[in-house]
């Protein structure tokens, strides 16, 4: 940096302050730039916001920057989205930009990118010099007559000793093996663009040739062949070193998306951005799509905020998928921000899904802020959309889940030498351990719920705070030894499945057993070698999985959906099963849904086995109307936690108090209620749902409320938030 004249910079922290934070600057920086500052007694990465600033401060009390980076994070458009989502969502501007900045840049300490190493013999390494070797040095000998076998990676090596650097050294030293760095690469066979179906190729016309801003959504039928029509695009949009943004829902949980498009773009840079990766791996990804080297991106919610230099497009699949909101800190929803960010650019914005939320079904359909664009068959040439047959629950506790209806339809399809997926979107063996004698059940201390019987560890487990126990041996109030496990799980579907059907081969799939997406990876590569009969499990199974020799797909205890307080509860029950019903029969071989319930006909289920959308959304729609609840109205709600009930109970009246009388017209004030799950970790919480015809008025009332809420400083003793657009209740 060249030394220039001490100028006043305003730098974001990330500090829960909604302000900048003005710093002295004797260096040339740019807007975006990272900065080490000091702050009360620490040091913290900052990001600089703007240059050559005025200040109201004096110059005694406006602290020196510490250091000055090369790195340059964000671009003025970036800092245009950060100030929207931040004043939109009501959260403070420099935890906002904070967010975007992967881990390891906030490091205070440089931290430099590990290389991988491969090490393989010379031709000095033979059986004659390794018995030199002192026969002492056991573990140098060990390492190296497994060089000398064959090359080995570093971390092959870390199994052998921990300090097999030493030894490797030694080696390097004696010019008996050499090391050389190198890069982990997955080999994928390349394929070619499918030419696309008349539908297809109309969308893809028509969307190409948009100007500009343009805001798309291609509603089509499971199987229909969204992602080839994203994969035409996409060859366009990477031209000229354009780049593009593919959001999806839980990158774990599709597992052949980054492949399929690898594949496909053997000659661009694929990159994916999410949880499943290393903090050093995140940098590194997050770097190129940056710098425009990596030119096709994969990402969950968050990459939303990544920076890119040339990027031409957005596609979001899944648009429906309840992910796509974050439900702690800053609490954004990837689509309206992506939708926001591609206006900023002034480039397309295409949302997919074969069940589009009812919010953007109405924007689309009735407000024309989305064009919308219909695939209404499978791609797969013959494939056709599974037969969806409903039957009358009739089970027991003798055949525990799983009548004789089912049974006769899983020994079919096993004989057909076909595969079966069943559904229960319950993990564990129970939902409730249970008394018969005087009606006890074991609950969470920490949260109003009750444990969860996980058969498989023999122990309790509360599936909000991951409290667990062993299973208790006798009732905790009567002490009857006859407890009851009501209900099924994942895992009691399972053991029943390997009784009735011991020859075949069941895989369970839930997140007690799959933890990372090599281990996705792994059951996508075994359900495609016939290794798997029968998978058991939940929502994990529901989307994103392409197995052509599926056939049968049963569906087990949905019903407590349709009881939900939960007005979306109908829109996500329909969409998750239409998203689980549509993993059969996707190849060539029909497909079978058996969808057992209490109540068959059911206008839900009616609609699911009819595989109409439309017409269920189109109800849905003037439900709400008449209910007014969204898309008809806009929503936001303040939730407080303590675990102190009363210093909870005070906050939520006193600002209930100032909401209420804010004379602000067109907002609704609903009184104080305890969310149904009213305790979680230890925290009572109380929320207020608030309610308006305008979008504007509720931020402007919404920005009233926190002013106020800041200023009264004895109202701060418990945790507060405001959630705009909420979809949890």
């Amino acid at each position: 940096m060249n030394p220039k004249e001490t100028s006043i910079v305003k730098v974001a922290i990330d500090v829960p302050i909604d302000d900048f934070f003005d710093y002295q600057c004797e260096e040339n920086v740019s807007l975006g730039q990272a900065v080490l500052v000091p702050f009360g007694s620490r040091k913290v990465m900052g990001i600089v916001v703007e240059v050559d600033s005025s200040t109201g401060l004096e110059a005694h009390q406006i602290k020196k920057i510490i250091r000055v980076d090369n790195d340059i994070l964000f671009n003025e458009e970036l800092f245009k989205l950060f100030k929207f989502v931040s004043s939109y969502y009501h959260y403070p501007i420099g935890q906002t930009i904070h967010i975007a900045v992967p881990s390891n840049l906030k490091k205070t300490e440089k931290v430099l990118n590990k290389k991988s190493y491969i090490y393989e013999a010379t031709d000095l390494l033979n059986k004659s010099a390794i018995d030199q070797i002192s026969a002492r040095k056991k573990n140098l000998i060990e390492i190296a007559k497994v060089i000398f076998k064959e090359k080995q990676t570093d971390e092959a090596l870390k199994t052998i000793s921990i300090n097999w650097k030493k030894y490797v050294k030694e080696l390097v030293d004696l010019n008996f093996v050499k090391e050389r760095e190198y890069q982990k690469t997955k080999i994928i066979q390349k394929t070619t663009a499918l030419k696309l179906n008349q539908e297809q190729s109309e969308i893809y016309e028509k969307i190409l040739g948009a100007q500009g801003f343009e805001a798309f959504l291609i509603y089509g039928i499971t199987g229909s062949g969204k992602t080839e029509v994203y994969m035409h695009l996409i060859e366009q949009y990477v031209k000229n070193n354009g780049q593009v943004l593919i959001l999806v829902p839980e990158i774990n949980l599709t597992p052949q998306l980054e492949d399929r498009f690898t594949s496909r773009f053997s000659s661009y840079l694929v990159i994916s951005l999410h949880s499943q990766l290393t903090q050093k791996k995140r940098l590194e990804n997050w770097e190129l799509a940056k710098n425009g080297t990596a030119q096709i991106i994969i990402g969950t919610r968050l990459s939303v905020f990544t920076p890119f230099k040339n990027l031409r497009a957005i596609i979001m699949d899944e648009e429906q998928d309840l992910s796509f909101k974050q439900h702690d800190k800053l609490r954004y929803h990837a689509r309206d921000v992506a939708m926001m960010r591609a206006k900023l650019l002034n480039i397309p914005f295409i949302a997919g899904s074969a069940t589009p939320s009812i919010e953007i079904w109405h924007r689309s359909v009735n407000e024309n802020k989305l064009l919308l664009h219909k695939l209404s068959k499978r791609a797969v040439k013959d494939a056709t959309l599974p037969k969806i047959n409903l039957i009358k629950d009739e089970t027991n506790i003798e055949n525990e889940g799983i009548s004789e209806y089912l049974k006769s339809a899983i020994k079919h399809h096993l004989d057909l030498r076909q595969q079966i997926l069943i559904f229960i979107n319950r993990r564990g063996y129970a939902p409730v351990l249970f008394c018969s004698s005087c009606g006890w059940y074991a609950s969470c201390s920490r949260c109003s719920s009750k444990l969860v019987v996980h058969r498989s560890k023999q122990h309790l487990r509360c599936h909000h705070c991951d409290y667990q126990r062993g299973i208790d041996s006798s009732c905790k109030v009567c002490g009857n030894v006859d407890l009851m496990s009501l209900g099924s799980g994942t895992q009691k579907i399972e053991e029943r499945i390997r009784k009735l059907f011991p020859k075949a081969q069941v895989r369970r799939v839930d997140r007690d057993t799959i933890k990372t997406k090599a281990a996705i990876d792994a059951l996508y590569d075994d359900m495609h070698d016939n290794k798997i009969d029968i998978l058991v499990g939940t929502q994990m199974l529901s989307k994103g999985h392409d197995f052509p020799n599926l056939s049968l797909v049963v569906v087990l205890d949905s019903d407590n959906a349709l009881y939900s307080s939960d007005f979306r509860a109908s829109e996500r029950l329909f969409s998750q099963l239409v998203q689980v019903a549509g993993r059969a029969g996707r190849g060539s071989i029909p497909g079978e849904v058996v969808i057992q319930t209490n109540f068959p006909e059911h206008p839900l289920y009616q609609s699911i086995k009819n595989q109409d959308y439309e017409s269920f959304a189109s109800e849905e729609i003037n439900l709400r109307k008449d209910l007014n609840f969204p898309p008809f109205c806009f929503q936001a709600v303040l939730r407080a936690e303590s675990k102190n009930k009363k210093k909870v109970e005070d906050f939520i009246n006193e600002a209930y108090s100032i909401a209420s009388q804010s004379g602000m017209k067109d907002i609704d004030v609903f009184h104080p209620v305890q969310p149904i799950l009213d305790r979680v970790k230890g925290f009572e919480r109380y929320q207020i749902y608030f309610h308006s015809s305008s979008r504007q008025l509720l931020n402007q009332f919404l920005r009233y409320l926190k002013e106020r809420i800041l200023r009264e400083k004895d109202l701060n003793k418990v945790k507060w938030f405001i959630d705009v657009d909420p979809v949890d209740f």
